[in-house]
């Protein structure tokens, strides 16, 4: 999560507002709130940056005379809801910086400032600036949400309202996807209030349906916070729009977004679930370790301790990675280069030449527990994308 949000109010031309217009600009928006002058002498030179007192904190804006870095990636997913962003991006010359500085006063009983306190008085900030500037282009949160000047004066004077009512849809984005014939989103910029972001991918919705949740499960999780969340591996009931049931985990994400809450339909309806083998045949086969396990029956690559349940879809193809593959074998190798396994082994063969199976399961036991326990681990890193199986699929646009 980062410390502090920013805004960048996207401007026609080089300009600061007018101290006195944007205080009473902020005054009739946010009467709840103090605002004055920041009590820091400020310099007739448009370089130096302005300062706002809202209560015993202290707000600031710093003048930019230049575009902001083009992001073709943040205007595409701006003009979903803008048709004309490109269109005001491209039109700007300068920004302003507008964000949090601290307190105003060197007494330390001043409360600081969480990130969602923070965040609702650049909201406010940001919006009387758009409200007091005649040339707004755009306005930029965080780097990763774009959004239009009308929007912002709108929604920015619910920046201090509680749950359901806060204006999230400025904090964030939610972009659609397609996996397979499901059609998901995923959420971009929420992991600045909670550390992560949204997959939603549930079976058999449409796309109005999938973006209501991934709002409601937006605004819900900016209220409530992670710590006040479901565990990983909760399952949730059939509701009023989704018939079957939902299960969320705590994952990475397979599009390289970072830390995710994942949901996913918990029974396979659509078919889109397969079993692989965690430990390939191949392996299986020509390892000298996992033979010799298989001779006393102790290692199956069929037996479900060996399988993974995927999705297809999820990836780019079935063809294994030969880096997993790879350091499969070295672990497996790691466990046999040892003066214990070589006594064991030779032991073990001992004591099937002798007819005696039982003896020679026991002494390769503890090297099959520990063949479990890579199974286990990798079961877990591939169910919570820590490690792939095969190539993630890109993000793909319904």
């Amino acid at each position: 999560m980062t410390d502090f949000p920013v805004a960048y109010v996207l401007l026609d031309h080089a300009h600061l507002p007018d101290e006195e217009a944007l205080i009473q600009t902020l005054r009739t928006r946010y009467p709840d709130v103090q605002w004055s002058p920041g009590g820091v002498l400020r310099s007739h030179d448009a370089d130096h940056p302005m300062f706002i007192r809202a209560g015993d904190h202290l707000m600031t804006i710093l003048m930019m005379p230049a575009p902001i870095p083009y992001d073709q990636e943040l205007w595409q997913r701006a003009s979903w809801l803008w048709p004309e962003a490109f269109h005001a991006v491209g039109r700007h010359r300068a920004h302003l910086i507008v964000a949090t500085m601290g307190t105003a006063e060197s007494n330390k009983a001043t409360k600081a400032l969480n990130y969602t306190e923070k965040t609702q008085l650049t909201t406010a900030f940001a919006g009387a600036v758009v409200a007091a500037s005649p040339d707004v282009a755009a306005v930029v949160w965080q780097g990763k949400v774009g959004r239009s000047p009308e929007m912002w004066l709108d929604q920015s004077l619910n920046a201090f309202a509680p749950y359901p009512d806060q204006p999230f849809a400025l904090w964030i984005e939610i972009v659609p996807y397609l996996a397979g014939k499901t059609l998901g989103a995923l959420t971009i910029g929420l992991s600045a209030f909670t550390g992560r972001e949204i997959e939603f991918e549930v079976d058999g919705l449409d796309q109005r349906t999938v973006t209501s949740r991934v709002a409601q499960l937006s605004s819900n999780l900016i209220a409530r916070g992670l710590d006040d969340w479901p565990k990983s591996g909760t399952v949730f009931e059939a509701d009023f729009e989704i018939d079957h049931r939902v299960e969320m985990f705590y994952r990475n994400s397979r599009f390289n977004i970072g830390p995710v809450i994942s949901f996913e339909s918990f029974d396979d309806r659509s078919g889109r679930v397969r079993t692989f083998p965690i430990i390939p045949s191949t392996i299986a086969r020509d390892h000298p370790l996992l033979v010799m396990l298989g001779k006393v029956g102790l290692f199956d690559p069929a037996k479900v301790q060996n399988l993974i349940r995927l999705r297809p879809d999820h990836y780019q193809s079935e063809v294994r990675l030969e880096g997993f593959d790879r350091a499969l074998s070295q672990a497996l190798s790691c466990m046999i280069a040892t003066e214990g396994y070589a006594e064991a082994d030779s032991n073990a063969r001992r004591a099937l030449a002798n007819g005696d199976p039982a003896s020679a399961r026991a002494m390769l036991q503890p090297w099959a527990d520990e063949v479990g326990k890579i199974q286990l681990a990798l079961k877990v890193a591939l169910t919570v994308c820590d490690a792939f199986l095969f190539v993630p699929a890109p993000l793909r646009s319904p």
